[in-house]
C-alpha cells in the first residue's frame, strides 16, 4: 500500500475517532515534504506498519509498554513536584504495548537523518550513534534512574540552561528578547480559538490549573507533527500572583500501532476495540520524577506549559565545534538511558525478567542488530519520502 493510501485511511480512521482540525491536517502534509525528519516524525501510523513487515525478527522481541512515536525530538524538561528541573521523554501520544525494539530502532533511525543533514549541529559515526543508544539502554537498564539536572548531567543541564538565558541574536538592532520574555509574547498573541471548545477539555483545564480557578483566555496554537491536526486548547492566564500561566490540553486516541497491527496481533484488535490509551499508564510506570502538572482526563491531555517546560530540539543544541562529537555521543547515551527508564518496568512483568534480559543479551552481542535494523526503516523512509513529494505537496515558507 502507498503512502498516499495509508494516509488517506489512517486520516478516515481518525475522523472517526475525534475531531479533526482539516486546516492542520493539510499544514501536516506540506510538512512532510520538507524533508525526511519531520515526514518521520509525522508518519508514525506508517512506521507502524513497515517495522513489522521489514523488521521480522525484531518485531518478535519481547513485549514492553514503550513511546512508539519516539524520535531525537521527543525529548524535554519539565519541573517536578520539587520544583527541580528534568529531562526525558515528554509525549507518550503513541504509548503501546510493543517489541521493545521499536523505541530503539525508532530512535536511531531519527538519528541517522540528523547526523546526515549538514544544517543539524549533531557529529557522529552512525555505528557510533546506535552503539551509544545500545550502551545507554543497557546502562539504564541496569539502574533506572530520573534524569534530575538540579544535581547531575552537568553536559546537559548547560544545554538546557543555555537555551533559558541565551539572548536571540537574530534580533539585532530590535531590541534582544530573552526566552522568557519571548514566552509572554508568543502566548499573549495566539490566533483565536474556532467553534467551541469540548466539555471535558474544559474541565481537564480547569483540574489543571491552580484553585481559585484565576481568569483565562483559551487560544489556539499550532504545535507538533505527529499529532498536528487533532484538537488542542491553549489556556492563558496573564496575571496570576503577578505573572502569566499556561496550560494546554490535547485530544488523545488509541495509538496508530493498534490501528495499524490490528489483524496481526489478537491485542492490539482487543485493545483498538476497548479504544485504549495507554497514556497515563506509561507515565506512572515510568521510572521519573513526575510532572505534577500532567494528567489525563479521559481521551484529553493536559499540561504546564512555560519557558523552562519545552521540547529540547536540534537547533538549541548549539554545540561547540570541539565538544561537538563528545557531547553527541552524550546525548545518545541519555536518550538510551531514558528509554530503559521507560521500560524497566517490563523486567517485572508476565514476560518474566529472565526471559527479557536473555532476549538483550542475544541480540546485544553487537550493535549491528540496531545498525541494520534502522538503516532498514532509513531506506523505507526515503522511499515512501521520495513517494510523498510526487503526491506534489510543497514545504511551506517558515513563519517569522
Amino acid at each position: 500500500m502507498s503512502i498516499a493510501k495509508t494516509t488517506a485511511e489512517y486520516e478516515g480512521w481518525l475522523r472517526s475517532q475525534t475531531t479533526l482540525v482539516e486546516s492542520e491536517l493539510n499544514t501536516k502534509h506540506e510538512k512532510m515534504a520538507c524533508s525526511e525528519f519531520p515526514f518521520l516524525r509525522a508518519t508514525f501510523y506508517r512506521w507502524a506498519h513497515l517495522f513489522p513487515r521489514h523488521c521480522p525478527h525484531l518485531y518478535d522481541a519481547p513485549r514492553v509498554l514503550g513511546v512508539g512515536d519516539l524520535h531525537i525530538e521527543n525529548f524535554g524538561t519539565w519541573r517536578d513536584g520539587e520544583g527541580r528541573l528534568n529531562w526525558g521523554v515528554n509525549d507518550f501520544d503513541e504509548a503501546c504495548l510493543l517489541p521493545y525494539t521499536n523505541d530503539l530502532v525508532r530512535l536511531a533511525t531519527s538519528a541517522y537523518f540528523a547526523l546526515t543533514d549538514g544544517a543539524n549541529p549533531l557529529s557522529l559515526d552512525f555505528k557510533d550513534a546506535c552503539r551509544a543508544i545500545q550502551e545507554g539502554y543497557l546502562k539504564g537498564f541496569e539502574k533506572p534512574r530520573p534524569f534530575i539536572l538540579a544535581e547531575d548531567h552537568g553536559w546537559l543541564r548547560n544545554i538546557v540552561i543555555r537555551k533559558l538565558v541565551d539572548i536571540d541574536s537574530s534580533d539585532k538592532g530590535k531590541g534582544q528578547d530573552d526566552l522568557f520574555k519571548k514566552f509572554y509574547k508568543k502566548y499573549t498573541t495566539l490566533d483565536e480559538i474556532e467553534g467551541t471548545v469540548p466539555e471535558e477539555a474544559l474541565a481537564a483545564l480547569n483540574a489543571c490549573f491552580p484553585q481559585p480557578l484565576p481568569e483565562y483566555e483559551i487560544k489556539h496554537r499550532e504545535a507538533g507533527l505527529g499529532s498536528l491536526g487533532r484538537q488542542r486548547f491553549t489556556a492563558i492566564a496573564r496575571d496570576w500572583q503577578g505573572g502569566i500561566i499556561v496550560r494546554e490540553v490535547k485530544a488523545l486516541v488509541s495509538s496508530a500501532w493498534l490501528w495499524a497491527n490490528q489483524e496481526r496481533e489478537e491485542s492490539a484488535a482487543a485493545a483498538l476495540t476497548a479504544k485504549t490509551i495507554y497514556y497515563p499508564e506509561i507515565v506512572a510506570k515510568s521510572v521519573r520524577s513526575a510532572d505534577p502538572w500532567l494528567m489525563v482526563f479521559g481521551r484529553w491531555a493536559v499540561r504546564r506549559l512555560g519557558p523552562d517546560a519545552f521540547k529540547v530540539e536540534l537547533p538549541d543544541l548549539e554545540l561547540k565545534r570541539n565538544e561537538k562529537e563528545a557531547l553527541t555521543k552524550k546525548l545518545f547515551e541519555a536518550m538510551g538511558k531514558e528509554i530503559a527508564n521507560i521500560h524497566s518496568f517490563a523486567s517485572g512483568s508476565s514476560n518474566g525478567s529472565g526471559d527479557h534480559l536473555k532476549a538483550l543479551s542475544n541480540h546485544f552481542q553487537s550493535v549491528e542488530w540496531l545498525f541494520s535494523g534502522a538503516m532498514t526503516m532509513v531506506d523505507q523512509t526515503h522511499e515512501d519520502f521520495r513517494d510523498w513529494k510526487k503526491e506534489g505537496y510543497q514545504c511551506p515558507p517558515e513563519k517569522d
